[in-house]
């Protein structure tokens, strides 16, 4: 695909990433056309599995207000319609509600690329373009995600990582819109300049009822709806900013970055004759927590398996990588004492002894009534410990070489007669090296869709998104995000909690 020469720009990072979207191939290969159905599976699981999520609610009571015919864009989980850079924020609030979004790791930054998704889909159902153009621009976003992820870091300067994945989102945006290069780059000045994050978001700080603020589940769509307002404006011709990249306060200096170390990279990995591929080098979560805590998980129900009695466990011992014991537990106020939602999928010996107990981990293991509940926290503070293990893992050794093992964790029952079990640290479900198959997709969107739509429903969306290619509008998808069941679930409080049945022993899908 082409779109004529790359205009001459006093900016050459604006120029290149313009450059690139216009030149880059539309076409997929096997493994990345599969790579871009997989994420756009999981991402639609976790999507409707948040529905009832309180910062989900608040982003349909917002969208609600705005509501617009047909040509507009569908709310997903009900049949309303509103603008497509509203559509974007709600619809992409879903994404992060349970921390269950891919995740992507990269030599200088990581983050979450399908919180583009969102808004992609959002530009698409509006423009009524093709699905296989869709898995194409998914598929260009997520490379330029991952390129700024090798390229900038945003810690020097306490920047958020949704500051990268927005460039993502204008790319893909702008390759569903079909944008020239010059428009391109227009987008590229208007998303980078007016919408910097920072990275207090992430500081940990918890409200009056204990939980993360709402915002953070918020952020990635925020800067992705910016992305698309910025792509919207290029097209009817609105200019962004003349060097937003190179800038003598552009970008690069902002992120407190230096232009020597970025741009090699970003001529490196967005060379227009290099194939899409990056989107198959990403991670996915089998449970709804950080992407710390899966090894963990997995080896914690690899051992529960070899206990046939839970009342005979006399102690649960937790081995993690330098980096998960960091995040997880050292640096969290009380992990043994959780008293929210957000607490309790933030700690380590939580989320260990919940699977355990329960057999699977699921978005109603933190529900504050199973958190607080004394006989479990009774369970955590007798029977858990965890303690660091650099064998496994060392800070020191960086995050990307940590991520590519899989973050991994080892955990030990020891039964009351003396008896120790084991689970193995190995790679999750999920990881590039333990992919999910097709079932495991279809298995993670079946339990998070059917307790809203229906077991007849799910048949009918997993059709038409294992076969996406084939689809002459994308409506035909978003059609099928448009449920009739959200009445009694919007007027539920603000601090509602997911109403489904437990799990039971439900364990992992198999391994690919």
């Amino acid at each position: 695909m082409s779109n004529g020469p790359v205009p001459q720009s006093p900016d050459e990072v604006a120029a290149l990433i313009a450059g690139y979207v216009a030149n880059a191939s539309a076409g997929l290969d096997a493994k990345a056309e599969r790579a871009a159905k997989a994420a756009l599976v999981d991402a639609i699981a976790v999507a409707i599995g948040a529905l009832i999520h309180p910062a989900a609610q608040a982003a349909r009571r917002h969208a609600y207000r705005f509501p617009v015919g047909e040509g507009g864009c569908t709310i997903w989980g009900s049949r309303a319609r509103t603008t497509p850079d509203i559509a974007a924020l709600s619809n992409g609030v879903l994404l992060r509600c349970y921390d269950y979004n891919d995740f992507f790791v990269g030599a200088r930054n990581s983050g979450h690329p399908s919180d583009i998704i969102g808004g992609v889909i959002a530009a698409a159902e509006w423009a009524d373009v093709s699905g296989a153009r869709l898995l194409s621009a998914l598929a260009l976003g997520y490379e330029v995600v991952a390129a700024m992820f090798d390229a900038f870091s945003t810690a020097p300067g306490g920047w958020d990582y949704t500051n990268l994945t927005a460039i993502g989102a204008a790319c893909a945006i702008a390759r569903v819109l079909g944008l020239d290069a010059q428009q391109t780059q227009e987008a590229l000045a208007m998303t980078v300049i007016p919408h910097f994050a920072s990275d207090e978001i992430e500081s940990g700080e918890l409200n009056a009822r204990g939980d993360l603020t709402m915002w953070k589940r918020f952020n990635g769509s925020d800067a992705v709806r910016n992305a698309l307002q910025a792509c919207l404006l290029a097209s009817v011709g609105v200019e962004g900013a003349v060097r937003p990249f190179v800038g003598k306060l552009g970008f690069i200096a902002k992120l407190a970055n230096k232009q020597e170390d970025s741009i090699p990279v970003l001529r490196e990995r967005l060379a227009a004759e290099r194939p899409l591929s990056r989107i198959a080098e990403t991670g996915m979560k089998r449970w709804p927590v950080g992407s710390l805590a899966q090894s963990a998980i997995h080896a914690a129900l690899e051992a529960r398996k070899q206990v046939g009695d839970l009342s005979q466990i006399h102690r649960i011992r937790v081995y993690a990588e330098e980096g998960a014991y960091e995040h997880l537990v050292k640096i969290r106020k009380d992990p043994w004492t959780p008293i929210s939602r957000e607490t309790a999928d933030h700690s380590l010996p939580y989320i260990v002894a919940a699977a355990v107990l329960d057999g699977n981990i699921g978005t109603e293991s933190f529900d504050p009534s199973r958190v607080l509940a004394a006989e479990r926290q009774r369970f955590l503070k007798e029977t858990v410990t965890v303690s660091s293990a650099p064998e496994l893992g060392t800070l020191a050794s960086g995050k990307l070489r940590r991520a590519q093992a899989g973050y991994l964790s080892r955990v030990e029952i020891e039964l009351a007669d003396g008896r120790i079990v084991h689970g193995a640290a190995e790679p999750p479900p999920g990881h590039p090296r333990n992919p999910f198959s097709d079932a495991d997709l279809t298995a993670k969107l079946r339990e998070n869709v059917e307790p809203f739509a229906g077991a007849a429903h799910v048949e009918k969306l997993a059709r038409c998104l294992f076969s996406i290619e084939h689809a002459e509008s994308v409506r035909e998808l978003t059609a099928l995000l448009a449920l009739d069941s959200l009445g009694d679930i919007d007027s539920a409080a603000i601090d509602s909690s997911p109403r489904r049945s437990p799990p039971g022993d439900k364990q992992s899908p198999a391994k690919a």
